[in-house]
Order: C-alpha cells, then structure tokens, then sequence
C-alpha cells in the first residue's frame, strides 16, 4: 500500500534520524523536497513509503495518507498518413514532436539555428572574437534560449503534463532530483547533454531534423496551408515543402518569423512584456541575505531571491534568478546587446545575477505587437553603442545607477558576466519611465532587504527578451485564427514562459493535432 508523509529536517540533523524519531520506515521514495529559510533554515520533504496494510494504518494514524498517484498521460494513434511541420527546436518544439511521434505522425522539425555541437563553437566565437552568426547564437539554435540558461523548470502551470516532461528530461540525462525538488533546475551544462539526447531519441523513431533552415514563407488555400517555403542556409536555396499541418513553436526572438506571419494575415497582438536591468551580486552577499547566521552552512545550497514592487500602475519584479551564475550578452541581431542569465548546474560561481523588469504594456504602442518589437530593438541598440559599440554590455553600480551619476571601471566587479561588462550610463539607455520605476522599487526593497540595495551591486544593461511582447491569436483547439492547420505554440508565439511551460504547450498542441485526426 503506499502511503505519503511529510518530514521537517532541520540544517544539521539526518533524514533517517528524523524518520526513526517519527517511527516511519527507512525505505522510502522522496516526492518533494525544499528548503523553507523563513526562520532557522530546514528542509521539507514529502516521502513515498510503500508497506503492508497493517503499517499503512500505523501511518495514517500518525498523520501520512493515502497515496494518489498522479493520471497517466494518454497519446491517441492517428489513424491516417499525416505529415507535420514543427518550426522551431526549443521545448515547445521538441515535446510537441515527442507526443506526434508517439501518435503515429510523420515529423520534419526545422530549426534555423545549428545543432548544439556546432551552436556552442558560434556562441563561443561570438564571446571571444565579437563575431555573430545571426541565426546560430543565444538565441537561435537546438534547444531554443532555455540551452544559455540556468535551465530552471518551475512553473505555476498546473498541469499533469509537468511531470511527464520532467520524467521525460530525466530519461535523456536530467538530474533525476528534478522529480521532486520544488524549484527544480537543470544548469545550462547539463541541458546541452539532455537535448541532442532527446534529438537523437526522436530520430532513431522516425523524425527529421534540419538544421540551419529557416522558415521564410508559406503557400495558404481556403485558410489552409498547403505548403512551408525554407530557406536552406547552408546551401543558399529555397525549397517548397508540402505538409498536413504546421506548428510554429517560435522563440520570442524570431522577429523575422513575426512580420513574415503577419503578412499571411495570421493575426497578431500585443501582450505585456517587461523590459530593465540584470543586476549581479556577490553569492555571498545573497546566501547572508536569505540565510542569515546560517549562510556558511556547507549543507546549504546556494541562496535564491525573487522581489516584487509596484511603481504607480506598472509592476516591477525580479526574473530569472541565477544563483553563482554569469550575465551573458545573448545578441541574435547584429549591433544590439541583449542580456539573460546562465548557471552551471552546481551553481558554482562566486556571483549571482538577475533580471529586475518594469510591466510594459500594449497600450504603450497602441496595441501594435511590431512597434513593440520594434521599442526593444532600440533599446538594444542603444546599449550597443553605450557599450562602446564591441558587444560589451553596459554597466553601472547600483548606487550610482539610483543617484544618476557615472561609474569609475575600478568600481565594476571583475567576475559573473561573459564576456565583458563596460561602465556606462544605464540610467540613461533605458526610457525615463523605465528607469523612474527601477529607482522607486529600489528605494522600496533597500527598507526591506538589507544589503540587496548597497555599493556592491552592479546593473547590467539591457534585459529585454523576457518574453514575448507578442500574441499569436488562437482558438480553442490551438489553431491560429482563420486557419484549419496553423499551430501557435509556446513562448515566442505567446502562450508560455519558460521551459516547462513551453514543453506542455507544445504537447497541448500537438495532443489537439492527433485528437482531430484519430
């Protein structure tokens, strides 16, 4: 019988000590585990016991319960020969082909990007000698941007689907702790190993991959898209290729693939984004921050942070926490700098980063999702040439940054960024209703945390690809509007925010493609 219980264990005593105190058994699966650091640190987990009737009773009776297992997720078989596109090789993309591929469907995915192999040679080329490949960076490339990231899975998606894509991402080398862990996360180190094995699971059962092809138009009849035209990068041609159905499972900075959509009348809408600041401190800072006295503890891991503040009618709010991680500049077009977060799994480094964001909305371009575009890529370009024009990313000491005057090179730390930080006015590149509700949050937080608001803090510019500030409108069965067989799936297309939720949109959809065809 299997029976469920939770256990505080406090910094510093065992687990078994603990179960043997509550007169549990010492065989035991772990459900859940996290670390509540309001007072004196100690982990919660919840634990999965399977025993006899009579211990069960036992159990109960000391407050377990009854274990419920969670539903499995049921594929159904189409009963037809269909063909299906999927653009784009991010979550989205390579769960919506995982759950197509189980349904008996034909699967060619595209990506514009390279394999991983290859994308980390342009990426490290782009650091190092400042040569971008505009569809081979941080952005574009198997995998999708969660690859250059700390790889976090939390999600506030209440769906059962969650833990069919971690168990999934498990199975292709995942830490198997993000089963049960409550802010689960797999380390850019690791996710790159997890993808090609994904990738290569997908292929020995029948899909295709290619690389480098980009998207670039497509044949409609009657609101049926009869065809993809795309562009073999590679080789420089354009080829038309005919499908059943089309899924766009683009990231939130394939731009191009936006005005491209637009021209085939698939409708889009501005939604709120948000738009600021990396801001790096020492990990030490951070770990003294949350865990006070404690903050040495070895059994600790590194300390994690999210703060929230209101500025008159926009929200500010940090994203994206990197504990011992590294701001990168994670540019996709040419004389712009972009900013996001990437950790190891072990979390290792000396500093931690990250995004603290300002609401935009859409009725700050008239509810056209372009001009939006359009606002972050001058922003883009601004600390570009802020930078001093090389893709070193602007930055500026905190306090300076809230007081409005310049920062001295000696004064910018030395680690937790790639590939390098350049003093400059960031105060000034952001638009005054951006840095206005930057400096009230930070006035707000510094009566609330100590140190997070103090001289060794750095902010780093400009941190604009959060999400989408684009909708592609949908219906109920996750086709575009006015069309019987146009697929908008995850974040770039809107209807998502990170990895988890991205792969269970993805599923959503391709689900909604088998369930007509079954």
């Amino acid at each position: 019988m299997l029976v469920e219980g939770d256990v505080k264990v406090k910094i510093g005593e065992r687990l078994e000590d603990k179960l043997r105190e509550k007169g549990y058994p010492l065989r035991f699966a772990i459900l859940k585990k996290s670390l509540d650091a309001r007072k004196k640190p100690e982990f919660v987990y919840r634990l999965l016991f399977d025993v006899d009737e009579e211990v069960a009773e036992r159990l109960i009776a000391s407050g377990c319960r009854i274990h419920k297992p969670l539903p499995e997720i049921e594929i159904p078989s189409v009963n037809k020969n269909l063909k299906v596109a999927v653009v784009g090789s991010g979550p989205a993309g390579l769960f919506a082909a995982y759950a197509l591929l189980a349904g008996g469907v034909r699967v060619v995915v595209f990506e514009r990007g390279k394999r991983i192999e290859e994308r980390e040679e342009d990426v490290q080329r782009f650091w190092v000698k400042r040569v971008l490949d505009e569809n081979s960076n941080v952005q574009f490339g198997e995998g999708g941007a969660g690859t250059f990231s700390d790889g976090k899975l939390t999600t506030r998606v209440k769906d059962k689907k969650k833990h069919f894509v971690y168990s999934v991402l498990v199975e292709h080398g995942a830490p198997e702790e993000i089963l049960y862990l409550s802010k689960p996360h797999i380390g850019t180190d690791k996710l790159r190993k997890v993808i090609p094995s994904m990738r290569k699971t997908l292929e020995s059962g029948g899909v295709e991959f290619r690389f480098s092809s980009l998207v670039v138009g497509m044949n409609v009849n009657e609101g049926k898209v009869t065809s993809l035209r795309v562009r073999d990068l590679i080789e420089d041609r354009v080829y038309e290729e005919k499908f059943d159905a089309v899924i766009f499972a683009i990231g939130n900075s394939a731009r191009d693939t936006f005005s491209m959509l637009k021209n085939f009348n698939v409708e889009l809408t501005a939604k709120p984004f948000s738009v600021g600041v990396r801001i790096i401190h020492p990990q030490r800072l951070i770990n003294r921050m949350q865990y006070g006295k404690y903050f040495e503890n070895p059994d600790l891991p590194p300390a994690e942070y999210a703060v929230t503040a209101k500025a008159g009618d926009r929200g500010v709010f940090s994203f994206c926490m990197c504990p011992g991680g590294v701001v990168i500049c994670s540019s996709s077009e040419k004389n712009t700098v972009v900013t996001n977060g990437m950790s190891n799994f072990a979390r290792e480094g000396v500093m931690a980063n990250s995004a603290i964001v300002v609401q935009v909305l859409p009725d700050d371009f008239g509810n056209d999702p372009l001009k939006a575009v359009e606002f972050q890529r001058k922003l883009e370009r601004a600390a570009f040439m802020a930078g001093g024009g090389n893709y070193a990313m602007p930055a500026q000491n905190l306090m300076d940054f809230i007081k409005g005057r310049e920062t001295p090179f000696k004064k910018l730390p030395k680690h937790g960024f790639i590939p390098e930080i350049s003093p400059a006015r960031v105060d000034r590149i952001l638009p005054p209703f951006v840095t206005a509700s930057l400096k009230r949050a930070f006035k707000y937080w510094e009566k609330k945390l100590k140190r997070f608001v103090s001289d060794e803090a750095t902010v780093v510019g400009v941190e604009t690809r959060t999400s989408s500030p684009v909708r592609i409108l949908r219906d109920e069965r996750f086709r575009a509007l006015n069309f019987k067989n146009l697929y908008p799936a995850g974040e770039g297309a809107g209807y998502a925010g990170g990895i988890t939720s991205s792969a269970i949109d993805g599923m959503n959809v391709a689900l909604s493609i088998l369930e007509d065809n079954s």
